[in-house]
Order: structure tokens, then C-alpha cells, then sequence
């Protein structure tokens, strides 16, 4: 059980929630990466997984201002053929984009950094012939690593790295990592993960199959979750967007709070 109290509000947090937010993704890349061949120092996170994606080879820096810091964590990066990224948790200064852009890392936008009060979550509900399940049977494993990799066009190995697969699936009702899913018969058609970390119930790996989309599945696998973790004690809910997702969010009520910048490098040729 998350050992952190729950977030009160948004507006509790004041000019804080958006630091939160972009951090709570650094926990979870710790918490289910390191095992995984993910190194940690206090000041960044390294992920080789030698996956043909930028989010398979990955460093996640806590600071804008720490140019050594910043070095050392994406100096493995460079020898490696696969591309590769840099998430900057607090924003990228002007020097820091010249630091990683002398080593070949180029801007690619900023996600957003959501956040919505449960409470305030606007209503959803599935279509005939559609239940929510939680996953915690070993037969849907795969499944579920399957729609994710396809939702989001990655490599299987590393959907698999966030997926119950590799991290197994505790089923208590407070679990820090929990699976979700969307079933349309007995088919997986869409998914998402929470992760109860920091004060916030956390949305990740939000997918949905292609042939299913514009159903308003990928809200409900956003806000059931989020209602659960509400019972919880919970009360505020965040994530980082896609581009994709991003006004499915929005309709659901969440708000911006920060953005992660960015930065990809893709090998020569």
C-alpha cells in the first residue's frame, strides 16, 4: 500500500501539483523498471532496453540545471544503435536543450501534465455488450499486453515491461499497480494501469484497439479506475497525455498542470 497520504485537492496543492504529477511518472519508471535492468541515481533514471523505440531507451532527469547530471545520464544512450529519449521531469532550460542537443536529442514537444479532482470527474458508461474488468487472472495477461502494444504502436517486449506479465497483478484492492481492462464478449479491446503513488491515483497505459475506438471506452477506462481509487480515499487523479488522448481528458474533466518536455535522438540512417 502507497505509504504517502492522499492528495486533499488540486487546489490543495497549490503551485506544487504540477511537480507532483510529471514526478509520479519517475516513480513508477523506478518502481517497475529498476528490477528490469532500469538504473537509478538521485538525480535521473536509465532504461536500456535495446527495444527499436525512444521509450525503450530512456533516461528521466529531475532537474534542468544539473549538467552533469544530465550528461551522465545520457551518455550510455549515445553508444547504443536503437533511438532513444530523454524525458525532462521540471521543463528543459535553453541550456539544457544545447546540452542534449550537442549529443544528438532533438525537442519533440512536451506532454501534458494533467490532474482532475475524482470528484469532479464527468459521468461515463459502456455500450451494450461491454464490462470493466480488473485483471488479475493469469489467462488475460497476455492479452492485455497485447492491446497496449497495439495501441500505442510499440514494440511487445517493452509494453510488456509495464503490463502484468512482468509485473505480476496483486489483486488487494489497495495494490500500488493495478490493471484494467475493457471487454467487449471476451475480447480485451481496451486498457489502462493505476498506480497509487505520492497522494495521486495515477492513469497509464490507456489503450484502445483500433477497431473499437470512438465508443467513449478509452474514458471509462480512464474514470472507473479513478472512481475505485476514490473509495480508496483518493481524490485526485493524474497522468501524462498523448496527443491522442489528450481531449478525451479534457472531456472527462481534467485540467493542465505542467508539461514533461521531450527529447528524441534517432540513429544515423
Amino acid at each position: 500500500m502507497p505509504s504517502s497520504p492522499p492528495v486533499v485537492s488540486i487546489a490543495a496543492c497549490a503551485d506544487t501539483i504540477g511537480a507532483r504529477v510529471a514526478g509520479h511518472l519517475d516513480h513508477l519508471w523506478r518502481l517497475a523498471m529498476q528490477p528490469q535492468g532500469g538504473v537509478a541515481d538521485a538525480d535521473w533514471f536509465r532504461l536500456i532496453s535495446g527495444e527499436p523505440h525512444p521509450l525503450g531507451n530512456v533516461a528521466i532527469l529531475a532537474w534542468d540545471d544539473h549538467d552533469e547530471a544530465a550528461i551522465a545520464a545520457v551518455t550510455p544512450l549515445l553508444a547504443i544503435a536503437e533511438p532513444s529519449a530523454v524525458i525532462c521531469l521540471h521543463g528543459a532550460s535553453e541550456h539544457l536543450a544545447g546540452v542534449l542537443s550537442a549529443r544528438g536529442f532533438q525537442a519533440h514537444g512536451a506532454m501534458p501534465a494533467m490532474a482532475v479532482d475524482i470528484g469532479a470527474l464527468a459521468p461515463t458508461s459502456l455500450p451494450p455488450g461491454h464490462t470493466f474488468q480488473r485483471i488479475v487472472a493469469d489467462r488475460r495477461f497476455r492479452e492485455w499486453t497485447d492491446v497496449v502494444a497495439s495501441g500505442y504502436e510499440l514494440p511487445r517486449d517493452l509494453a510488456r515491461m509495464l503490463s502484468p506479465e512482468a509485473l505480476g497483478a496483486d489483486a488487494t484492492d489497495n495494490a500500488a499497480i493495478q490493471f484494467f481492462a475493457i471487454l467487449e464478449g471476451d475480447r480485451i479491446v481496451a486498457t489502462s494501469m493505476m498506480f497509487l503513488d505520492d497522494g495521486l491515483a495515477g492513469l497509464y497505459c490507456v489503450a484502445t484497439l483500433a477497431d473499437a475506438r470512438g465508443r467513449g471506452l478509452g474514458t471509462h477506462v480512464t474514470a472507473e479506475p479513478l472512481r475505485r481509487a476514490q473509495a480508496l480515499g483518493y481524490r485526485v487523479g493524474a497522468l501524462q497525455s498523448s496527443d491522442a488522448g489528450y481531449t478525451v481528458y479534457r472531456r472527462l474533466g481534467f485540467r493542465d498542470v505542467g508539461a514533461v518536455p521531450l527529447f528524441v535522438r534517432m540513429p544515423a540512417g
